[in-house]
């Protein structure tokens, strides 16, 4: 308990000095190389794109895991 409240102290005396610090001019920053829009769009493409491909393999998978069955299956019952 001694370890959690020294590090919650050290925390909010790190925080509070951070809020005293002057603020920081900011206005060569205000024009966006790319917008926040495409790049919400391009994440939303890359992340179903991963989706796709983790269906597809888990979709081969269970495919290859099936006509292997079938074939222990077939082993066992004396079929050629």
């Amino acid at each position: 308990m001694k370890r959690f409240c020294a590090a919650a102290a050290s925390f909010l005396l790190a925080t509070a000095a951070l809020a005293d610090a002057p603020a920081t001019d900011l206005s060569r920053y205000k024009e966006e190389p790319v917008s926040g829009g495409l790049l919400l769009i391009v994440a939303y493409f890359v992340m179903w794109l991963a989706l796709a491909a983790f269906v597809g393999r888990t979709a081969l998978r269970q495919a290859r895991l099936e006509a292997e069955l079938k074939a222990l299956e077939d082993r066992l019952d004396g079929k050629p």
